[in-house]
């Protein structure tokens, strides 16, 4: 029963990691130093589902199978570490936790001003040289609008019957 349960929860691993991947590189609208993409509702559904490390490794290899497969711009590791730092933070507020509004506040807070905001764009000026007045100009008013939006997506995302029970069920 116990290699079964495993097989399960490796199998919608996979799944979640292969929609992650579509929704981080196929459905996204892409600019010079700005993303816009809605992977970050499988990232909130694997953070509850699995532990941090499982989160970070499969948010890492999401992040490079996307540029692997449908490549944007330039590979760069930092942004690998972005999202590996994305996964363990939801995780860490997310996996096996009661969820509440606070903890999804928090968790949409950490990441959109840590790594998207704070590591992302630290990555943009090294690669492109960008002055951080240009980059801050429009990455805040974007990272304001993504905390609201993570904040009312992942709270109706995890109020969904089907995603409770996947959460338990596997």
């Amino acid at each position: 029963m116990r290699i079964e349960k495993n097989l399960r929860a490796l199998v919608l691993l996979g799944v979640l990691i292969a929609l992650q991947t579509i929704l981080g590189s196929l459905l996204t609208v892409q600019f010079l130093i700005t993303k816009i993409t809605f992977s970050f509702i499988i990232t909130a559904i694997i953070a509850r589902r699995f532990n941090p490390v499982t989160t970070a490794a499969a948010c890492a290899v999401s992040n490079v199978l996307g540029m692997i497969l449908f490549p944007k711009y330039e590979f760069f590791i930092g942004f690998v570490i972005t999202a590996a730092l994305t996964g363990i933070i939801f995780s860490l507020f997310f996996y096996q936790q009661k969820i509440t509004l606070f903890k999804i506040i928090t968790a949409s807070l950490i990441v959109s001003v840590f790594c998207n905001l704070g590591l992302n764009s630290l990555w943009l000026h090294i690669m492109y040289g960008t002055s951080w007045a240009a980059l801050l100009s429009v990455r805040v008013p974007q990272e304001i609008i993504t905390v609201v939006l993570y904040v009312v997506v992942i709270a109706a995302v995890f109020r969904v019957k089907v995603v409770d029970r996947l959460m338990t069920s596997i």
